[in-house]
């Protein structure tokens, strides 16, 4: 058996797991999608927000739920790590470890596309006529979704690296998860924090986020008002490179992988 008939089994077996708590998982996730757009999409079009606000943090949450997942799917792997050490068992399999670390990543992003590819439609019953489908590229949308939620997966994989243990998972909320969220341009368009300074906008470039909230309006929205689709989609690939071999190199250290 070779390393990529382990790859793929590895992958079905987590999405077989993953299946069974589908719905319990998707009608957390709807309830907490339902709240953000009400009280950010419409309460904030009462205190002076922009027409079309609503659509516009729409499908800035829908891409932005696999990054607030972060935190469970880090805090999972490293309760594993320290406690049962299943990870040690999947490593003793015939595949390469750097494959089992690519397996996680790529298994992460999966459960995050199943679950809020769902929140399209939602999302558009909640805001009515406010979004426009004929503005929507859809297969821009198609590869900047998988794109962002590639990035959430491997990402995450990287910070586990990072992190020591599960002491350290409250400052995965405050040292990454929370600036990178509130400063990625969840509320706001890039554009909007470059007329507030110029100085502010470009220093928000070296935050991912703001490449996956530009990219994903861009295909949603239309190009008009956010940055160069494909510059945001290069540079999330530049990103996912450089998360997953630093993880791997992480990892390695962390598990003492051969």
């Amino acid at each position: 058996m070779n390393s990529w008939s382990v790859f793929f089994q590895l992958i079905r077996k987590d999405l077989t797991v993953f299946r069974r708590s589908f719905w319990k998982k998707f009608v957390d996730t709807a309830i907490l999608f339902i709240t953000n757009v009400l009280a950010f999409g419409y309460f904030l079009q009462q205190e002076g927000a922009h027409e079309g606000y609503a659509a516009f943090f729409v499908v800035g949450a829908i891409a932005s739920f696999g990054f607030v997942e972060i935190v469970g799917k880090v805090g999972v792997q490293l309760a594993d790590m320290g406690g049962d050490r299943t990870i040690f068992h999947t490593l003793l399999m015939p595949i390469h470890s750097r494959m089992v670390f690519y397996y996680i990543g790529i298994s992460w992003a999966l459960t995050s596309i199943l679950i809020s590819v769902f929140l399209f439609p939602l999302g558009k019953l909640l805001v009515f006529t406010e979004w426009n489908l004929a503005g929507i590229s859809w297969w821009r949308l198609a590869i900047m979704f998988v794109t962002a939620n590639l990035f959430f997966g491997y990402f995450a994989l990287w910070l586990t690296g990072i992190l020591k243990n599960m002491t350290d998972l409250n400052q995965l909320w405050l040292r990454y998860i929370a600036p990178m969220w509130m400063f990625g341009g969840y509320v706001y368009s890039w554009q909007s924090a470059y007329d507030l300074s110029p100085f502010v906008g470009y220093i928000s470039l070296i935050n991912p986020m703001i490449y996956v909230m530009e990219g994903m309006r861009a295909a949603a929205l239309g190009q008009a008002g956010y940055l160069p689709f494909w510059v945001s989609m290069l540079m999330l690939w530049i990103f996912i490179i450089a998360c997953s071999l630093n993880a791997n190199k992480r990892l390695k250290q962390k598990l003492d992988c051969i």
